[in-house]
Parts: structure tokens; C-alpha cells; sequence
């Protein structure tokens, strides 16, 4: 996949109490502050100002290793959580998945970690298929 990411993208903490159903967790929920850019193989996607999102979604007690907010994995949890949570009609699942590494190998994070990033969200990620 070819990626273009144009402008950084842009969070807050999310306001307590917002309502997400597509969240579950213990993880901390953070907003998009401005309408974020990504262009994957020519075709440009908007994850638009307001999404809330939680990081990478591990199970909590592997959090000494890879936190939600592991950096490596920032930008592509809150394209990939956009995908299963909102585009699901869109783009299909391996698509999304396969998004999810290339933006983490765009965000310079080694091979190897995106590789395990992506064989986790391939057999446990549940979106709206």
C-alpha cells in the first residue's frame, strides 16, 4: 500500500461521559481535534473532527509493553478504528487491517512490530462486518 499522510494528526482527551458505542475497554477515549488526511493507494479517507477513539485497543495487562497510546501504532489505531467503526460498508476488513500496518510502517515503527500489530488486529479486531 502507498501511503500519504499530509499534516500530523491532532487529539484531545475526550470529554467524560461521551457516549461511543463502538468502544469497550478501560482505555483512555481521545477526540480528533481537526479533520484528519490519509491518501492509501490514491484514494483519499477524512477522519473527521470529533471521532472518538482509544489508541491501540490491548488487553490491559500487556500495557508495560504496548500501551494504547504506543506511538508507533497512534496514527493508525485512529484510521483503523475509523474504518471498523464508521466504513465497515466501505472498505472491507482486510483492507483496514492491511491499513492499519502500512500507516505503521509509514510512522516508521519496525517491521516486526507492525507485523504483530497486524496479525493481532486480523484475528481478534471486530468492526461492523
Amino acid at each position: 500500500m502507498r501511503i500519504y499522510i499530509p499534516e500530523r494528526l491532532r487529539t484531545e482527551r475526550a470529554p467524560k461521559g461521551v457516549k461511543t458505542p463502538w468502544l469497550k475497554g478501560r482505555a483512555t477515549k481521545w477526540m480528533v481535534v481537526r479533520d484528519w488526511w490519509v491518501c492509501i493507494d490514491g484514494v483519499w479517507f477524512c477522519v473527521p473532527a470529533g471521532y472518538i477513539f482509544n489508541g491501540s485497543s490491548i488487553p490491559w495487562w500487556l500495557w508495560w509493553l504496548f500501551p494504547p497510546s504506543f506511538a508507533p501504532a497512534w496514527e493508525a489505531s485512529a484510521l483503523h478504528d475509523w474504518f471498523y467503526s464508521h466504513l465497515y460498508h466501505q472498505v472491507t476488513k482486510t483492507f483496514a487491517d492491511a491499513a492499519f500496518r502500512a500507516v505503521m510502517l509509514y510512522d516508521d515503527a519496525p517491521e516486526v512490530v507492525a507485523n504483530v500489530f497486524h496479525a493481532a488486529v486480523s484475528r481478534f479486531g471486530k468492526g461492523g462486518w
